[in-house]
């Protein structure tokens, strides 16, 4: 099985509160400022998907709203390289020094293997993406929508607890993970340059909103995705319909998954590094390797 993790879009089940007048669009379907109607735009979540859409729209002159979730923000370029190949150097070659960070076995739970990637953008060849930025150039942010009652939304009164959470995620865990790898390899790599400080926050943000009082006409929900393995008629799925498995070899004999966040490590579902966990599978299913 090679069918990826993103397979049917996450929308929550508040969406049934909201008004039948607006549109609601899962970002598997946005294509375009242009698709939408004329007003503001709501966007819930802030995940890759979640803040790169929000420039979208701000560069096309739409006002946005912006409901922010617990995704850190990253660094497009750290330590003189692109964040994608310090991910993928930690997390194929870290534990050949000890540095285990980025695997399977170092997540705090089984759940963590959904977790949201990283805040940043490849647009223009890459750039990082901050939240407070968007706020200063106009996006409204409020905290995690967590009640729709027809017209009425009702987002949790934290946003600056929210900011802080996502400005320090990285610093917490991946980025030592990262400086951990390249001391530990012996490395010479510039040190990354310390943010600078930023305590920026809105004038107002509401913990209710009209949508109509807004103008909000459209409601794009940024929410992930989830797995969809039910055409697999065996029972070797958890609680998450993820597969039991151990580097891709599942508990049923001849039956072997790949590409699936966090098979192995953080790289297992990302292009580049999907490979190695093919090759062990690929020696598996040819009898070379058990």
């Amino acid at each position: 099985m090679a069918t990826g993790a993103y397979q049917i879009p996450k929308i929550p089940p508040l969406a049934s509160g909201l008004p039948g007048n607006v549109l609601q669009l899962h970002t598997h379907d946005y294509r375009n400022p242009e698709q939408l109607p004329d007003g503001a735009v709501l966007i819930v979540g802030t995940g890759q998907s979640g803040g790169q859409i929000a420039e979208d729209l701000l560069a096309a002159g739409r006002e946005v709203h912006l409901a922010v979730s617990m995704c850190p923000e990253a660094p497009r370029r750290y330590r003189g390289h692109d964040i994608i190949y310090w991910i993928l150097q930690a997390g194929i070659h870290g534990p050949e020094y000890g540095v285990n960070a980025l695997t399977v076995g170092q997540l705090p739970s089984p759940a963590a293997r959904f977790a949201c990637n990283p805040l940043l953008s490849g647009t223009d060849g890459g750039h990082d993406i901050h939240l407070r930025e968007l706020g200063r150039n106009g996006v409204r942010l409020h905290g995690h929508l967590e009640a729709a009652d027809d017209g009425e939304l009702t987002f949790t009164d934290d946003l600056p607890e929210r900011l802080a959470t996502v400005e320090a995620g990285f610093g917490q865990r991946m980025g030592r993970a990262l400086d951990a790898y390249i001391a530990a390899a012996g490395i010479d790599a510039p040190e990354h340059p310390p943010a600078p400080a930023d305590d920026w926050l809105p004038v107002s943000s509401p913990a209710l909103l009209n949508l109509a009082g807004e103008n909000i006409t459209t409601v794009l929900w940024a929410t992930g995705y989830k797995l969809d393995l039910g055409f697999v008629d065996i029972p070797v799925l958890d609680a998450w319909s993820y597969p039991r498995q151990v580097r891709g070899v599942t508990e049923c004999v001849g039956l072997y998954v790949v590409g699936l966040p966090w098979l192995t490590g953080h790289y297992s579902s990302i292009v580049g590094g999907v490979g190695v966990d093919a090759e062990y599978v690929a020696g598996c299913v040819a009898g070379n390797l058990r």
